[in-house]
């Protein structure tokens, strides 16, 4: 099976990096073997335009049997625990659209623009298809905006809008927009560095999220690594 591993950036795989060093064969900068499956590494750079132009990109090179992205993000609601993992099951983009005179916003789902149900969107949200079948992780809803959230006010304006929406980050939508259009299979892989407030980085266990997004993916590529190619 040939497998791409995308991120960000450096520091949100790097652990997971180190382990593919000691763990697989390398073969060359960003790519490894073993038995059975190929893995690649794909570092986009933050943001919707820098991963749908460096996924889209890859993909033209390159055929992949599965794709999984790893991140953080930053959690809307306080019961989840700062450093847990979730499978994302879907994305939205949250901040294309018109703001009004009076400040509220008006997604490009609510103008004749674009049609909230055209492929890949189903009412304007991004689905992944597998993410119901999921056993080792739990799911949550995410949402992708070019700013990040950084007050307790504009955080509770999206909530309201978007009630679903657990998880905050920068790529996820655009991710899922790519492997939906090209047809494959993916996962998006997210752990909780923050909660979406009143913006206040001392409050943030940025070490702690990273370290459980890593072991997360790595058990994911052990079993992975174990599996046959008949298994896949």
């Amino acid at each position: 099976m040939n497998l791409l591993l995308t991120s960000a950036t450096y520091f949100e795989v790097n652990q997971t990096i180190n382990y593919l060093d000691k763990h697989w064969h390398k073969v060359s900068e960003g790519s490894w073997n073993s038995e059975n499956h190929e893995i690649h590494l794909l570092v986009t750079g933050v943001g919707v335009f820098n991963t749908l132009y460096e996924l889209k990109n890859r993909l033209n090179q390159f055929s992949y049997s599965l794709i999984i992205q790893a991140g953080i993000g930053g959690s809307y609601q306080k019961n989840k625990s700062l450093g847990k993992v979730y499978y994302m099951a879907t994305e939205r983009f949250g901040d294309i659209g018109m703001e009004q005179k009076d400040g509220s916003f008006t997604s490009i789902f609510e103008t004749p623009l674009l049609d909230k149900n055209s492929l890949p969107f189903k009412e304007g949200v991004l689905i992944n298809p597998e993410a119901t079948l999921t056993k080792f992780l739990p799911v949550a809803h995410g949402i992708t905006l070019n700013t990040v959230t950084g007050t307790q006010g504009k955080a509770e304006k999206i909530i309201e809008k978007y009630p679903e929406v657990e998880i905050e980050n920068m790529e996820g939508a655009s991710f899922f927009y790519v492997c939906l259009k090209e047809n494959i299979p993916f996962m998006s892989i997210r752990s909780i560095s923050n909660y979406v407030e009143d913006r206040n980085k001392e409050h943030w266990k940025m070490d702690e999220a990273i370290e459980s997004l890593n072991k997360t993916v790595t058990d994911l590529l052990e079993i992975i690594k174990d599996l046959s190619v008949n298994q896949v």
